[in-house]
């Protein structure tokens, strides 16, 4: 169970997570511009989520909880950084990703971008899956989920609550 240390420490994560989120947050009115999103024009399909999958290389956890999303017409960031030591030259073979919220608000947008938001695959149809888009890059880069409800910027009415996010990165 729960300590009190442990509880304070999550509630100052949190809110450490939250604050980084709200301040890195920029206005764009009627539109999601900011930050860039370049999104691969492969979508979620059947054909591109596998099943189990042998490790020959190695692999790397990172998760961390979503930010919460308070207005619409805004990106929101979680990034989640390489854990471990990944050797220099490995690439990504497979990614295995999963989000949650505490509701999906009308129009919400989730993408999961390698290294920046400019190298980013739609997953806003699947809370979880395995990922191939990412293969033969370089497996020693962050991921990072981009999160936006689509709108003016009006308040999310109830906000939605960011519940624990995740990759998990094969490589070779």
């Amino acid at each position: 169970m729960f300590t009190k240390k442990h509880i304070y420490s999550l509630c100052l994560v949190s809110a450490s997570v939250l604050w980084t989120s709200a301040s890195a947050a920029n206005t764009q009115p009627d539109d999601l511009l900011y930050p860039s999103i370049s999104v691969s024009t492969e979508e979620i399909s059947p054909n591109n989520l596998e099943g189990p999958i042998t490790i020959n290389g190695g692999a790397w956890a990172s998760s961390g909880y979503g930010p919460t999303l308070r207005n619409t017409g805004l990106y929101y960031t979680l990034d989640l950084p390489v854990v471990g030591s990944v050797p220099f030259g490995s690439k990504i073979t497979s990614v295995h990703y999963s989000w949650s919220y505490s509701y999906v608000p009308p129009g919400m947008l989730v993408y999961l971008c390698l290294n920046s938001t400019n190298n980013c695959v739609n997953v806003s149809a699947s809370k979880s899956g395995r990922l191939t888009n990412f293969n033969d890059q370089a497996a020693n880069k962050k991921f990072i989920f981009a999160f936006g409800v689509r709108g003016n910027g009006s308040a999310l009415s109830p906000a939605a609550y960011g519940q624990r996010s995740q990759v998990i990165v094969n490589y070779n």
